[in-house]
């Protein structure tokens, strides 16, 4: 389907797959890159270097790396963002022998050993450098700018509604995101970096896998395809804050913030650097604490946290879905 013009073009599969593929060809008009596609002199698919297509922050992001190992932990580990149907992606991450990969979704000091991005159609790679994550490339465009990240959970009870979860390591924003999925009381966008949109106020999760603690011990399991992750964009409906309860503070009190000011100190020590200027995170943060209720949940330690969370989380997320 050509955007431009809305008119369909019925090919076979292997010149879909080749257009697909042939990020060189997105920028011309469609029956030309299906002439280029169709004639003799096409290329083999051994030209095109091995890629993972992302849905990431409403974009869709193509990582090519010739490591089979690097492909394997992003179509496994963000198996949930793994596009269903094949679509143009908006911009190309290319990710050398000595990029990291664990440290793509992460803010990064200097310079990114191996990490270049171009748009469809540049004939340059650019260097990813600077504080921000390349998964997704905030970087670039069409992400450049836009975005206040924030350290929470995304529990979405209902599609365009959302619920962010914020906390510190340890806060247990893992926990509530699985048990309000388990107690199907929500899908997951993420539990640890939403983005929220300095131009339209929507918040998207980055499904990343999630920690899973038994005992001492950390496992990583990616996020499911399905129902149960949600991919979209949607709309903040609310804010909980964990926060462990210390005496004299009882487990399981609950404080909503009285004021725009009280809500937004509250708020501000889980915000991160996603692109934004100053001037809209600032404008974006504010925006986001007099729009929505924002609560403060004081915790227990596991196991008494998910009772915490039964109590006075679930009322939160049922008022959402209705």
């Amino acid at each position: 389907m050509e955007n431009a013009t809305s008119t369909a073009y019925q090919v076979s599969s292997a010149v879909g797959a080749r257009l697909w593929r042939a990020d060189e060809l997105w920028p011309l008009p469609l029956h030309q890159a299906l002439d280029m596609v169709s004639g003799p002199d096409q290329s083999g698919d051994e030209d095109v270097m091995p890629f993972v297509d992302l849905l990431l922050a409403g974009g869709t992001v193509r990582y090519l790396t010739a490591d089979p190992a690097v492909r394997r932990w992003l179509r496994t580990g963000l198996a949930a963002a793994v596009p269903v149907r094949r679509r143009t992606a908006d911009v190309l991450v290319r990710l050398g022998r000595d990029a990291r990969p664990d440290m793509l979704h992460r803010s990064f000091a200097g310079e990114r050993p191996g990490v270049h991005c171009r748009m469809p159609g540049e004939p340059q790679w650019h260097a990813l450098t600077g504080r921000l994550p390349a998964l997704p490339p905030l970087a670039a465009p069409p992400y450049r700018g836009r975005f206040v990240a924030l350290h929470a959970a995304l529990l979405v009870p209902a599609p365009g509604q959302g619920l962010l979860v914020c906390g510190n390591q340890k806060a247990g924003k893992t926990t509530a995101a699985l048990w309000a999925r388990d107690a199907g009381l929500a899908s997951v966008a993420t539990d640890e970096v939403v983005l929220l949109d300095s131009l339209t106020g929507a918040v998207f999760g980055v499904p990343l896998p999630v920690a899973v603690r038994s005992a001492e011990q950390r496992t990583s399991v990616p996020l499911p395809p399905g129902a149960g992750t949600y991919l979209g964009a949607s709309l903040p409906a609310a804010v909980v804050i964990l926060v462990p309860a210390e005496l004299p503070s009882r487990p399981g009190s609950v404080e909503t913030a009285v004021s725009e000011e009280e809500a937004l100190s509250w708020l501000v020590e889980h915000l991160r650097d996603g692109g934004a200027s100053p001037a809209d995170l600032y404008r974006s943060s504010r925006g986001l604490a007099s729009r929505v209720p924002v609560h403060r949940l004081r915790v227990s330690p596991w196991p008494g946290l998910v009772a915490d969370l039964e109590s006075h989380l679930s009322p939160v997320l049922k008022t959402q879905e209705r």
